[in-house]
């Protein structure tokens, strides 16, 4: 293989460094290596035989969160998340080693076929109350605060008296396990909206984690099956409600990637629709990267949730950096991702909220992790399950 003719791509950067504020790992070293610009130079060099590939150098780019911000802003489109996927799918990473044993367990578990052993498994740990056990303590956070029962027919009826459309619901590995609450909840939303609503049981994991770590045939592999998997029924979108399975999803090399629309996105002109009960209550509305720098340039969330009367709806700065979690980053690099996850919570701390809402599962965890570690009370949610709540009462 001709490494410099694969990452040509690496000329595109100009260095102009308009990226650099975008960048949340810069931004808290100030580090020109933990910067896009200072990466892509990196694996430039060594593409070009310039550079040695070194402990070092893997460190700098396995550091990156892949959030995109600097994809999403740069004048010459260098496109920044493939570059370093690609180096990562060729290069040992360092960051695996950051990774416990029984997380690396658990993200296998989790990602493969074994995950609805795990789901039982957590739900019995819960029950038991084991993460009230020292033992425990590093993982009941993490992986323990969102177990819901997960049961889901085949094919779900629109609840409106004329049909709109079919559509399937990805349900993902980390929401199937942690947070079947909101994909129950997406569905009787779309219901109500007028759908029938099909849940594909061959479906498996998006790939995103193994695409992330340079496992690119794995990663392709899920594709595959993914393709298979929704490819026996015409559906007029496939919907997803952790954005950072959709943005994978809608990368895909195949026909699936057509018809992936994130839930938000979907039922927004829907919204007028609904009759939805009055809620006197305060939010922060989280957007998480995969959403506005992937699937979506000017989210429609806080649009959707204006529907409901009374809810006030803080929105954070638009140059919001990442929260973090990031995957397996919130894992892998505790330090960075903890300190990026302050940041968010800073104006929950300084007043009070009822909700943090949030269309990604990763941001979900690793956010609510932060509020019960600060003692706050705060309910953390998927906007369309407040949206489901109004809907029910």
């Amino acid at each position: 293989m001709n490494t410099k003719a694969a990452f040509a791509d690496t000329d595109l950067c100009v260095k102009c460094g308009l990226c650099l504020p975008h960048c949340p790992t810069y931004t808290l070293s100030k580090n020109e290596s933990e910067s896009p610009r200072g990466r892509l130079a990196l694996i430039q060099g060594w593409s070009e035989g310039a550079l040695s590939l070194s402990d070092t150098l893997t460190a700098h780019i396995d550091s990156c969160l892949t959030c995109r911000a600097c994809e999403s802003m740069c004048p010459a489109q260098v496109p920044y998340a493939r570059l370093v996927n690609d180096f990562r799918a060729q290069a040992p990473a360092s960051s695996d080693n950051k990774l416990s044993t029984m997380e690396r367990i658990g993200i296998n578990t989790l990602t493969g076929q074994y995950r609805q052993v795990l789901n039982k498994l957590l739900r019995v740990y819960k029950k038991l109350r084991l993460d009230k056990c020292t033992l425990f303590a590093g993982i009941n956070h993490k992986l323990t605060d969102t177990i819901e029962k997960n049961n889901f027919q085949d094919s779900y009826p629109a609840l409106t008296p004329t049909e709109r459309g079919h559509v399937a619901l990805f349900s993902g590995c980390a929401s199937e396990v942690l947070d079947s609450k909101t994909l129950h909840d997406a569905i009787y939303v779309l219901q109500h909206c007028g759908f029938q609503v099909s849940v594909p049981k061959a479906q498996v994991c998006c790939g995103a984690i193994d695409l992330h770590a340079g496992q690119a045939k794995k990663a392709q592999q899920f594709a595959e099956q993914n393709q298979a998997a929704f490819a026996g029924q015409q559906f007029d979108a496939v919907i997803t409600v952790a954005s950072g399975c959709g943005s994978t999803l809608a990368e895909y090399p195949n026909d699936l990637a057509n018809i992936i629309v994130d839930i938000n996105e979907f039922i927004a002109p829907f919204i007028p629709t609904l009759t939805l009960q009055p809620l006197a209550a305060s939010s922060w509305l989280h957007t998480p990267c995969t959403l506005k720098n992937s699937l979506s340039k000017k989210p429609k969330v806080a649009a959707t949730l204006a529907a409901i009367d009374g809810l006030e709806i803080n929105t954070f700065d638009d140059k919001q950096h990442c929260c973090g979690a990031a995957g397996s980053y919130m894992l892998q690099y505790k330090e960075t991702a903890d300190a990026l996850r302050e940041k968010i919570l800073q104006p929950l701390k300084q007043t009070p909220t009822d909700y943090l809402l949030t269309s990604n599962i990763g941001c979900a965890l690793h956010l609510r992790a932060g509020i019960k570690q600060s003692g706050l009370n705060t309910e953390v949610l998927h906007p369309v399950s407040l949206l489901a709540q109004q809907l029910k009462a």
